[in-house]
């Protein structure tokens, strides 16, 4: 098989060809979704909904430059925000802008969402592809290539993460759901400066990263008295609220049946039907509770990473 070739035949050249189209199918109809939420905002009827307001949603709302009294037309700026922002492009790519909660919609609206996620998947399928064409190049330079790519196709600010995410979607009218906060989620491992390096060389094989071969000097210049104290720090970057359980009443079997949907780090779209309203949810606080878990008072990671390329922090004695 030629060198990054697909077992289909296809080349980096040939997705790079199929990503403007692509890429314009999920504008279009995520200008389609935003139409019809704030259609839904303008009518006279309401529409019920219920928005958190933590603060990290009450900063996007900010940057959407939108308002929670306008909820329907708050989640449409929302879904159609597909770019980094002025304020934004320059921060963590992981990062994005999110507003949990629900909102009731008609049958429609469902539909047209559906269809939008349909082209997130095919964007996210297509660019996936392209870096496993291109797994014998360094990290960085399969990025760039695809950010370059991206360009040329004239989306030079693609926030490839708010174009990747589902929106969650009750098509069929649930009875209940259940919503509540789940906590940010650590992971520490320890490393050691050979790992360290390593992934550092793998980053920047040519050494023409400053960034890069800083930190890789930094590992260098460590005392050996810490290198036991390095460990790779992994955080979810903000508790998501969680729609943990839709209910639906199974009258043949006098009981219950639910499924889980997942985090919802955007408005969850509710299949209502003329009346507007959403079915029965439990309703949590617009912030997530204070974690009660014991600190260990005589260990400590250093907030500020000693290698951000890799999330290493040191990990010490107070």
């Amino acid at each position: 098989m030629p060198p990054n070739t697909a077992p289909t035949g296809r080349t980096p050249t040939e997705i790079a060809r199929q990503l403007p189209r692509a890429m314009s199918e999920l504008h279009r109809l995520a200008g389609d979704l935003k139409q019809a939420l704030e259609g839904l905002q303008q009518e006279t009827r309401p529409w019920e909904s219920f928005l958190l307001q933590p603060t990290f949603a009450i900063d996007a709302a900010a940057l959407l430059q939108g308002n929670f009294e306008a909820p329907h037309a708050l989640a449409a700026s929302l879904f159609a925000q597909l770019d980094y922002s002025e304020e934004t492009c320059a921060g963590d790519a992981r990062n994005t802008l999110q507003i949990p909660g629900l909102l009731a919609v008609p049958a429609r609206t469902i539909a047209v969402a559906q269809e939008l996620n349909h082209a997130k998947l095919a964007i996210q399928q297509l660019t996936t592809e392209f870096k496993r064409l291109l797994s014998d190049r360094p990290i960085l330079e399969r990025n760039e290539r695809l950010r370059d790519t991206l360009a040329d196709a004239g989306y030079p600010r693609a926030h490839l993460r708010q174009c990747y995410r589902q929106i969650l979607l009750c098509a069929d009218t649930p009875d209940a759901i259940a919503l509540s906060w789940v906590k940010a989620r650590k992971s520490i491992r320890k490393v050691t400066v050979q790992w360290c390096d390593k992934k550092l060389v793998q980053l920047d094989p040519l050494g023409e990263d400053a960034g890069i071969q800083y930190q890789r000097q930094i590992l260098a210049d460590l005392p050996p008295s810490q290198h036991e104290l390095l460990r790779q720090v992994q955080v979810q970057s903000r508790p998501n609220l969680q729609a943990a359980e839709i209910f639906y009443d199974d009258n043949e079997k006098e009981g219950q049946r639910y499924r889980q949907i997942g985090y919802s780090a955007m408005p969850v779209l509710v299949r209502s039907d003329d009346s507007g309203r959403l079915p029965e949810f439990t309703r949590v606080e617009h912030n997530p509770p204070a974690s009660r878990r014991r600190q260990r008072r005589d260990l400590k990671i250093a907030p500020q990473p000693l290698l951000p390329a890799l999330r290493v922090h040191l990990y010490g004695k107070t």
